[in-house]
């Protein structure tokens, strides 16, 4: 059976390709189906990009309530992927067992967040989309609470025209939501 596949289309006009993977990070890969299906990446602008480091589609949720949850993290069952480049992986909160909706895109191999954060797919068209975002300009941008946190938000914005996914009919579910955790 293959795996679930997602295109992102940008308002640049470049398209990303994704390959998931759900034997190694159900949850991440449940909530991305999800999200994407319920049209919460749609028109959401990219919030951060770290040269050398990330592309961070959100840190915020997409500032949408249906967004606003917490998953276990699949990195807790002790079997995960390296983030490195050409990986897509779900965002972290500061705590070891939970994860959430916003995804981001490791720029180089980053072995200080391998088995902290689920990577739960890869890259399987786009790559030089993806260098092309790291080069763009960037400005500073201070996150709430925590001065030492590096933002860069593209200047000129750029954003997810729409995220269409394809499970070859395989229902993958619903995230277990995690109650009791707040943001």
């Amino acid at each position: 059976m293959p795996h679930p596949t997602a295109t992102i289309f940008l308002s640049t006009g470049g398209v990303i390709g994704l390959e998931l993977y759900p034997e190694v990070a159900s949850q991440a890969v449940a909530s991305f189906l999800h999200l994407a299906r319920k049209g919460v990446f749609d028109r959401q602008c990219i919030e951060r990009i770290v040269p050398g480091w990330v592309v961070d589609v959100s840190y915020h949720a997409f500032l949408n309530p249906a967004a606003c949850y917490f998953i276990p993290n699949d990195t807790e069952s002790g079997t995960y992927l390296p983030a490195q480049f050409g990986t897509v992986g779900l965002g972290g909160y500061g705590r070891p067992d939970i994860a959430g909706g916003e995804f981001f895109f490791p720029l180089a191999d980053c072995p200080a967040i391998t088995g902290k954060y689920p990577i739960f797919g890869k890259v399987t068209r786009g790559l030089s989309e993806l260098r092309r975002l790291e080069q763009v300009e960037t400005t500073p941008v201070s996150y709430p609470g925590l001065p030492e946190v590096q933002i860069n938000t593209p200047v000129e914005p750029i954003w997810l025209e729409r995220v269409t996914v394809e499970t070859y009919g395989v229902d993958y579910g619903r995230p277990v939501r995690l109650t009791g955790v707040e943001k």
